[in-house]
Order: C-alpha cells, then sequence, then structure tokens
C-alpha cells in the first residue's frame, strides 16, 4: 500500500489495520486500494476464439475454461480484458478465481474502509513480451510472466519444469532472448536458485540469457494497465458506485441549485395562485352581466355567450350585417320620400358578398329604377324585379349587393 503522504510500507494484513488506525484512516472518501493476488489464487489464461463470437464471448468464456476447473463453473468468477481480433480469429487474456475466496478478501479491505477498486493477479502485472520474459522471487513463491504463453505464480522447485515447458510451447522461432530476475532488496536471493536457472540445459540451448535485477519492494516494477491486464472487479464483483466521494464536493453547489429551484418554483405557484383568483372574480363578474343581460337564458359560458351575442349587433369587418349596410344607403332612401318599404332579408355567402332583398312600393315605376340608379351611383349593384300594379302604387323586389362589403 502506498498514501501520498507516506512512503511504501510492506506487511501483513494486522500491521495494515494498524496503520490505518495510527493516523485515523481512511477518511469520509476512503482510500483507493489495488490487491495483488498470487498467481496460484487468481488464474491468468489467454484464450482463443472466433471473430464470430465476439459479441457472445462474456458468456462463453466460463464453458471455455470449464475442462481445466476443478471446481463447478458456477462457483468461478471469471473476468476478462480487452478482446484483440485479427481476421477471422481473436484472443483474449482471462483472469479467474474461486466466488468465495473473492468475495472474503473483498468483504476484509472494505470492511476496513478501503475502496477497493483493482484486483489483478502479480504475474500479469509483470513486464513481458515475445524477447524477454520475467521472474519475480517473492519469499518461497516465484512469479512467472512468459509473454502469451505463460501467467503463473509456482513454489522454486517448480519454476525450471515450468520453464521448459513452456520453451516448448514457444517453439524455436520464437524464443525469448532475455530472461529478467526480480530481486526485492527485502528478499534474500536464493543463489541455488539463480545458478540453476543459467545451469539448464533448455535455457542454455534456447540461448536465452539470464539477468537480474534488484527492485526496491515486489511491487516496485508492476505494470498495473495495459489490455493483457485483467482487472478481477468485474460483473458481479464489480466495485460499487462510491457516492460519498462524489457527493462531498458537490455538496455545495447542489445545495445552492436546489434552493434556486424551490424559490423559482414557490413563485411560479404564488403567481399561479394570484392569476387564479383574478380569473375567477373576473368570470363571476361576466356571468353576473350576462344574467343582468338575459336573465332568463340558459348559462353555459357567459363570456363566450355574450360575445356571440354582440357579434351579432356589432358591424365587423369581414361581415358588416344588414345594420352597416343599410346606414350605408341611408342617403338614397332618404332623397326618395315616396318609397314604402314593406319586406327585408338579409343574406351574405363565404365569398364576403353580402345581399339585401326588399319588397318596396312607390307612386310610380319610375321611382323606384331612380332608386336603383342612386344606389348605383353609391357603389351598390341593385336591381330592381318583378315590378307590378297594386292600386296606386308600383310594387317591385329590389336586389341590393354590396361591394366590399
Amino acid at each position: 500500500m502506498q498514501h501520498p503522504l507516506h512512503t511504501q510500507q510492506q506487511g501483513s494484513l494486522v500491521q495494515l489495520v494498524d496503520w490505518l488506525h495510527e493516523r485515523n484512516l481512511p477518511d469520509a472518501g476512503g482510500l483507493h486500494t489495488v490487491l495483488l493476488m498470487s498467481g496460484d489464487m487468481l488464474v491468468t489464461r489467454q484464450l482463443t476464439f472466433l471473430a464470430k463470437e465476439r459479441k457472445h464471448l462474456q458468456r462463453m468464456l466460463p464453458f471455455m475454461l470449464e475442462p481445466e476447473l476443478a471446481a463447478d463453473v458456477s462457483q468461478v468468477h471469471v473476468a476478462h480484458g480487452q478482446p484483440r481480433v485479427i481476421g477471422e480469429s481473436g484472443q483474449v487474456s482471462v483472469a479467474y478465481i474461486d466466488k468465495k475466496t473473492l468475495q472474503a478478501a473483498i468483504q476484509t479491505l472494505e470492511g476496513m474502509g478501503l475502496e477497493l477498486e483493482e484486483i489483478y493477479a502479480i504475474p500479469a502485472a509483470l513486464p513481458a513480451s515475445q524477447s524477454q520474459w520475467t521472474l519475480l522471487v517473492d519469499g518461497d513463491v516465484c512469479h512467472v510472466h512468459a509473454g502469451s504463453v505463460l501467467c503463473a505464480s509456482v513454489e522454486h522447485a517448480l519454476v525450471l519444469p515450468l520453464l521448459e515447458a513452456a520453451l516448448a510451447e514457444q517453439g524455436k522461432t520464437h524464443t525469448p532472448q532475455c530472461l529478467q530476475v526480480l530481486v526485492s532488496n527485502a528478499e534474500q536471493s536464493s543463489p541455488a536458485l539463480h545458478q540453476s536457472l543459467h545451469d539448464h540445459p533448455g535455457i542454455l540451448q534456447s540461448g536465452m540469457r539470464v539477468t537480474q535485477q534488484s527492485i526496491q519492494q515486489v511491487w516496485s516494477d508492476l505494470i498495473l494497465q495495459g489490455d493483457d491486464l485483467v482487472n478481477v472487479r468485474q460483473g458481479e464483483c464489480a466495485a460499487p458506485l462510491r457516492i460519498a466521494k462524489y457527493w462531498k464536493p458537490l455538496r455545495t453547489p447542489v445545495i445552492a441549485a436546489m434552493l434556486a429551484v424551490c424559490a423559482v418554483v414557490g413563485s411560479v405557484f404564488v403567481e399561479t395562485t394570484i392569476n387564479q383568483r383574478r380569473f375567477q372574480a373576473l368570470e363571476n363578474q361576466v356571468q353576473q352581466r350576462y344574467r343582468e343581460v338575459m336573465p332568463d337564458g340558459v348559462l353555459v359560458d357567459a363570456a363566450q355567450q355574450l360575445t356571440t351575442q354582440l357579434t351579432r349587433f356589432r358591424a365587423v369587418e369581414s361581415t358588416p350585417g344588414p345594420v352597416t349596410m343599410l346606414n350605408a344607403m341611408l342617403d338614397a332612401f332618404e332623397s326618395a320620400g315616396n318609397l314604402n318599404l314593406h319586406r327585408l332579408s338579409y343574406s351574405s355567402s363565404d365569398q364576403n358578398s353580402s345581399e339585401i332583398q326588399m319588397s318596396i312600393s312607390a307612386p310610380t315605376t319610375a321611382e323606384i329604377l331612380e332608386l336603383s340608379e342612386k344606389l348605383g351611383v353609391g357603389g351598390w349593384t341593385a336591381q330592381a324585379q318583378n315590378i307590378t300594379r297594386a292600386g296606386d302604387l308600383q310594387q317591385a323586389n329590389l336586389i341590393v349587393r354590396g361591394n366590399g362589403f
């Protein structure tokens, strides 16, 4: 573990608990924690698949591993890295571990207040390539990363057979050039292991050089990134969303925003309430006035009913009505002193053309025709029809059409 305020330290789980208690750690946000597990507990494999199977890869992986699992596949947690597809086939790094073992480790560290975000296998985090393999000595265990061929943790006695099998699987065409042995300052390197690596017939025959490098701590040269490195915190064992971590810096602006929203909603509510009361008072006044005008009328919508009634009696620009037309013809009728009006009817078409039909009488036909001419001079279209004699008077039907009314 490494804290930004302290140097790297190594010890047991009990020592870690004491270290946290001494420093009153972690704080409210917790400590970002990376768990490194031995390769014999967290096993890493390279699997191949068909390119067309990529979209179903996550469901297929447990069954692809089933032949080499000692336990039932339902008791094993399987995680995978970034798949790589070349042509019709692909390759993916897979890590699997017993679910109970993994859950126990997560509960232990999370119970101490640590935010366990990443879990990796130690051998998978060692630097390695096709030309260089890496072996890390960690007490009685050796972690070996041999490119895409091997990634495992074994005891000292099994290192040589493991490397021999990896060389046989690698083949002569891709023999690595170097085997780098990493030994921490806290460890006592085994001279017998180092000498046996130099003298091993398989390593000598392959031409691979064996070099040794001292490092400060076991985790000093680990690389915690890359497509081949698999973080086991996936699926049902994924790290939870740390709400407290994000809430603490956002608390003040969020509260201020909520207060502003509440103020806006409150002002809108008050304004809406006041407008509703004003509208209700106005509606009551309209209903009262409607009752004064039409005490016996059926009240449905007072405002609409009053508007309809007023429209019938008022001259509107688009539909003038009979009152407007008669008012415009008033001068012509006043000059015809002997004219009698018996009946009048009004009609209006959709083309904005209004028409008045009148039944009139006069002492002579000339007076009827004279009225028609005066209306024509005033811009009307007047036509006298069915002129007949009725006693001492001449009767006729006068049709007047308004231009622009």
